[in-house]
């Protein structure tokens, strides 16, 4: 069964099948999160179905953005949403990172809501389909960090979200990406932080800014902040 969903404070229209991972609250945080400017060009690294890439490109006006999908399923959605939406400034990668060459120095942003969780880590859902958006079946951190290194341009930002537990490997792996700007996000007021969003710039000063955090619900309900990020508000 298919059904209709649309992203935050946009007209974008997005197809959902049941049973099939769409996308989740971290992706709408992770597009809120992220700051841009109009006719740039941005790579979207795990591009699903389109949430990222449709939504920053509503967002901001883009030239050009390259939504970079290994599932054949997941680039089947995007293409259809593509056409359900009549964009045609989004060009489909269907291929692994580690094969894609967009050239050196090009990219203004790259966007990434990656595989959260090792493959030596046991997550519970056996499908195939999930365990490659949600585990680092064939994209890790390096993958992404190789990419974004030699893809962006000087002073190019990345913005990701992942879970807080693994912010040491980040650093260690992000080369000449310098995390700038931090925020980390809470499910309720009394848990500990859910995720963390970065925001990376290619050869960067040092020097980070810790931003408010996050807090998703209260009293059962979304917050201020959330019903902010969802155009509820």
């Amino acid at each position: 069964m298919r059904k209709l969903d649309y992203i935050p404070k946009t007209d974008i229209k997005m197809i959902h099948v049941d049973k099939s991972y769409t996308f989740g609250v971290d992706s709408i945080i992770l597009l809120d999160f992220a700051r841009m400017k109009k006719n740039k060009t941005l790579a979207d690294i795990g591009s699903g179905s389109g949430i990222l890439s449709l939504g920053a490109n509503s967002y901001y006006d883009l030239e050009r953005v390259y939504a970079i999908e290994i599932q054949k399923e997941k680039a089947k959605l995007l293409k259809e949403n593509l056409i359900l939406n009549k964009i045609s400034n989004i060009e489909i990668i269907n291929e692994d990172l580690n094969k894609v060459n967009l050239g050196t120095n090009t990219l203004d942003y790259i966007i990434t809501n990656p595989p959260y969780y090792k493959i030596t880590d046991n997550i519970g859902n056996k499908s195939e389909e999930f365990l490659i958006s949600r585990q680092e079946k064939y994209l890790n951190l390096t993958n992404i960090f190789d990419f974004a290194n030699k893809a962006l341009k000087d002073k190019g930002k990345m913005f990701m979200i992942h879970k807080p537990e693994r912010m040491v490997e980040i650093f260690k792996e992000s080369g000449n990406l310098k995390p700038k700007r931090i925020k980390f996000v809470h499910s309720t007021y009394d848990k500990k932080p859910q995720f963390i969003l970065i925001e990376f710039v290619k050869n960067a000063n040092d020097g980070i800014k810790i931003e408010d955090p996050l807090i998703i619900y209260e009293n059962g309900s979304y917050t201020k902040d959330m019903k902010t990020i969802n155009g509820l508000l």
